[in-house]
């Protein structure tokens, strides 16, 4: 087995937060590297990246 190196890269990280994430409705279910979405404190709706898809994705 050949492994592949990877990254991703990021301008900044904003801060660190326990988040409850709730799954994608039918009309976001097909959308490649989102594993879900959010709602902040502020009431900003974060999608929740699922870094392992798009990781694997690349490599097809």
């Amino acid at each position: 087995m050949v492994k592949k190196a990877a990254a991703i890269a990021v301008d900044h990280f904003i801060g660190q937060q326990d988040v409850v994430i709730k799954p994608l409705g039918k009309r976001l279910s097909t959308v490649r590297g989102i594993s879900g979405a959010t709602i902040l404190g502020n009431g900003t709706i974060a999608f929740i990246i699922d870094a392992t898809q798009l990781l694997e994705e690349r490599g097809r």
